[in-house]
């Protein structure tokens, strides 16, 4: 965990996870309670080399995916799907399926 701040209206989480496997998970997880909550959030999975393997993020450029601003990114850039709001727990989840099915 490189940053853990809560504050009476945000919370920021910044953490980079290794796994067995030496591929990296960068978390960036925000929560603004003013004027209303919102949240900004940013799970980057990337090999030993720092290759793409999926991102989840609410970032609002990719206004053509049904889960507008929820989508992930698919081992490259540009190859993006729908994807619902996901939390550090459902992203670590899926990440050890794909592990475990590798083994």
């Amino acid at each position: 965990v490189t940053t853990w701040e809560i504050q009476p209206t945000s919370s920021r989480l910044n953490a980079k996870i290794v796994f067995l496997d030496d591929s990296c998970l960068l978390v960036k997880d925000y929560m603004f309670l003013r004027n209303g909550a919102s949240r900004k959030y940013a799970y980057h999975w990337q090999d030993q080399s720092g290759q793409l393997i999926s991102r989840w993020d609410n970032a609002a450029h990719w206004k053509q995916i049904a889960t507008f601003p929820h989508h992930k990114h698919d081992g490259q850039e540009d190859r993006v799907a729908p994807s619902r709001e996901v939390t550090l727990e459902d992203v670590l989840h899926e990440i050890a399926e794909q592990l475990q099915s590798k083994q």
